[in-house]
């Protein structure tokens, strides 16, 4: 297949995956707008940062992790063979071994969450006991949600497998809109929303699954319990993911203690973990809409690529959409960040979520706002390591990063404790930093076997996209100065004005500079869009 035809038909992929994944992280931001609004920071942090999305949900994230990387590769060279018997064989197994393994997970958390919460934060019986009871309530109630979530993400590469992305992305946003719809209906009838929010949660779990089972209802008289453990697929998957365990059990470290355990030892404060999750989370959003919804979409591709051991194809097809990327979400990542307050003020100021947190989020954002152009790129360089199976050297680059991110927390963790936006700044630039390196480490490493990235060519159109976007970025933040100083523009009616007026500035110079530096990497992707748009009309 030429690479046109395979662009085009990994952009189609694309935007439905784009599509599910925009109301995934929609959905987010509505759940955490609705629980910052409902819930004390204290009770937010307890139940949402830490419980769900730092310790339920950091337990399926490895196992999501592990089989996005690995599965879907094995799957779609057993699938290729004429008999599907040897691929179902391999799912059924790998399903089974999952649930087993989930089953045991869930009951320690449902017996020993006392001991889950002493070793990930810094709450103890004696010292923030209200944090520390809450933390061992919501971890044994919200348990079982690993059973579905953790079971959606094999059904998920599932769905991918047989290039049907859009019910494969739509099941994170059912759960999340369950959620959602449950805590809503539920809080105008019972004041208690920490339960409200576990329920939902665990109730949004099934849905998801039961989405990705509607996807495959043509394929489920396959499925069957199995411990085929002498099948080659599951030994080929096994050592895949041999170095990958390291590497990901590394990063949920470095996870848990920048977001919780750190900021959960200055047992005096509320709101830091907070400010840093929504900070993080906003970014995340950004990310995933493109980025990373392309990365999923051109997997498959890539593994295509890989078999037929055409590097050279595969090489300029992670250089094209890369740069793409890059000329999209590096000044958006610069714009982002010069309108932190008021974005965040727009989106989440109201009830519990005073100007403190206003203030202290918008520079968690700020600072994560900047990993963008590492995160526009790392989703496809991830997946051609993956697709080309070079799980060392992928482990290796992922284990030195996360450690300097946690050396850098912990350095700012003992200098700046008792000044609260230099430490939450000190963990989320960290982060943003050893990403933007890992990104860089990516690239180098992965061009001793697949030519991605030319040096010389890659470096001018650095500069000029640099240039182009430090003028518009320039010339904004002197405009919201200027608005800022207007009284009339005070409120949300007055921070969506400043984001208007600020983003048509913004783009408008940006698309000039990048016309007359000629970064044609922006034409060529909307005309990609737009030809896909007239082909849906003709």
């Amino acid at each position: 297949m030429k690479t046109g035809q395979i662009e085009k038909r990994i952009l189609r992929a694309g935007i439905f995956v784009a599509m599910a994944h925009l109301l995934f992280r929609l959905a987010g931001l509505i759940q955490a707008k609705v629980m910052a609004h409902y819930l004390t920071p204290a009770t937010f942090e307890v139940v949402f940062s830490f419980a769900f999305t730092n310790c339920l949900f950091m337990v399926f994230l490895i196992g999501e992790e592990l089989m996005a990387s690995t599965f879907l590769p094995v799957f779609m060279k057993e699938n290729d063979k004429v008999s599907n018997n040897s691929a179902w064989a391999f799912v059924n197994t790998v399903l089974t071994l999952q649930f087993l393994i989930l089953l045991v997970v869930t009951v320690v958390f449902l017996v020993a969450p006392d001991m889950v919460v002493k070793v990930m934060t810094g709450w103890r019986t004696d010292a923030s006991p209200e944090k520390y009871a809450l933390a061992v309530t919501s971890v044994r109630t919200m348990a079982p949600v690993l059973l579905g979530l953790a079971l959606g993400s094999t059904t998920y590469a599932l769905l991918n497998g047989y290039k049907r992305f859009f019910l494969a992305a739509l099941g994170d946003a059912v759960w999340k809109f369950c959620a959602i719809a449950i805590f809503l209906v539920g809080i105008r009838f019972i004041r208690d929303g920490a339960q409200l929010l576990i329920w939902g949660l665990v109730a949004g779990s099934v849905c998801k699954v039961l989405t990705h089972l509607f996807g495959l209802r043509d394929k489920l008289s396959n499925v069957r319990p199995m411990l085929a453990l002498s099948h080659p697929a599951v030994k080929t998957l096994a050592l895949l993911m041999m170095p990958l365990v390291v590497g990901v059990l590394i990063t949920k470290v470095r996870d848990i203690y920048n977001n919780i355990y750190a900021l959960s030892t200055l047992t005096e404060k509320s709101g830091l973990i907070q400010a840093n999750d929504i900070g993080k989370k906003l970014q995340g959003t950004l990310a995933h809409l493109v980025p990373v919804a392309l990365s999923i979409a051109v997997f498959p591709f890539l593994c295509e690529l890989a078999n037929n051991k055409d590097q050279r194809g595969m090489g300029e097809l992670v250089t094209r959409f890369g740069r793409m990327m890059l000329a999209v979400f590096a000044p958006f990542a610069v714009f982002v960040a010069i309108m932190a307050t008021p974005l965040t003020a727009f989106i989440f100021k109201g009830g519990q979520f005073d100007d403190e947190s206003v203030r202290f989020t918008a520079v968690s954002l700020a600072c994560y706002t900047f990993v963008l152009p590492a995160a526009a790129v790392e989703p496809l360089m991830n997946k051609t390591f993956f697709a080309n199976r070079q799980m060392i050297s992928f482990t290796i680059i992922g284990v030195v990063f996360s450690l300097m991110s946690m050396g850098i927390s912990w350095i700012g963790l003992k200098t700046y404790t008792g000044n609260d936006l230099l430490l939450l700044a000190f963990i989320a630039g960290g982060f943003t930093l050893t990403r933007i390196l890992k990104c860089i480490a990516l690239v180098e490493i992965l061009k001793r076997k697949v030519p991605v990235f030319p040096f010389v060519e890659t470096a001018l159109f650095l500069v000029r996209m640099v240039v182009a976007a430090g003028l518009a970025g320039g010339v904004t933040g002197f405009l919201l100065h200027q608005l800022s100083a207007i009284r009339v523009l005070s409120g949300r009616i007055g921070d969506m004005t400043k984001l208007g007026v600020c983003a048509a500035v913004f783009v408008g110079i940006y698309l000039v500079g990048a016309y007359i530096l000629r970064i044609s990497e922006i034409r060529e992707l909307f005309g990609l869009l737009l030809t896909k748009v007239r082909k849906r009309k003709g």
